[in-house]
Order: C-alpha cells, then sequence, then structure tokens
C-alpha cells in the first residue's frame, strides 16, 4: 500500500495545522462563510477535517460519495464558491510545505468531487 499525503506530510499534526489555516481562510469570506451560517461551530471543524483528510487521500469511513452528495444537496454551492475553496486550500498546504507534485494531487481529488458538492447552477 502506498504512502498517503496525510501520512507522508505528518499526519494529524499537519491536517490540524491545515484546519486551522484553511478554516480561517474560509470565514474571512462571507460568500463562503454563508454555507456555515447554521451550522454549529464543532460541526464546521468537523467538516472541514473531513474535508483535509479525505483531500491528503486518508481513508475514510465515515464519509462516502452517496454522503459527500446528500450533505451538500440543499447547501446551493456552485462552482465558484468550491473551486474558491479548492484555491483556499491549495493556499493553506502551499504554506505548509507541500510539493508542487503533491498539489496537483489534492486538485485534482478535489475537483473529482465537483459533482458532488456543486448543487447551484448546474445543468440538469
Amino acid at each position: 500500500m502506498s504512502q498517503t499525503l496525510f501520512d507522508k506530510y505528518g499526519g494529524v499534526a499537519t491536517v490540524t495545522e491545515i484546519v486551522r489555516d484553511f478554516h480561517e481562510r474560509l470565514m474571512r469570506r462571507p460568500h463562503i462563510r454563508r454555507y456555515f451560517a447554521d451550522m454549529p461551530m464543532d460541526k464546521i471543524i468537523s467538516h472541514h477535517i473531513e474535508y483535509v483528510t479525505f483531500a491528503l487521500g486518508k481513508p475514510s469511513s465515515k464519509i462516502s460519495m452517496q454522503q459527500l452528495h446528500d450533505q451538500h444537496m440543499t447547501t446551493g454551492v456552485t462552482k465558484a464558491s468550491h473551486n474558491l475553496m479548492i484555491d483556499l486550500f491549495v493556499d493553506s498546504v502551499e504554506d505548509s510545505g507541500f510539493s508542487d507534485e503533491d498539489i496537483k494531487t489534492i486538485i485534482a481529488r478535489l475537483q473529482g468531487v465537483t459533482g458532488e458538492i456543486v448543487t447551484k447552477g448546474i445543468e440538469k
């Protein structure tokens, strides 16, 4: 089994650092923050931990593609908002010293679930 980016970059300690940074970046953006307006803070942080660990390739027994889809079905996330979230996440991992090659892997992984997250402005 190959090493995940989660393991390569330090596991829980790195995820904790990235989640804090990513969360701060997201919450500074009112048009992104609105997606989390009705969520308790602990749920927001938990959601960001799942997002970061997924992006870093750590398998999760907590979330499937169907659950990811179901969680976002009523949120109205636009493609522009999702792309901005990816950009902000990339900024966080760049600041944490991730290599360009690993960042490309992360971007591909996050873009691969766009269809499960983007629920507004999509063609039926």
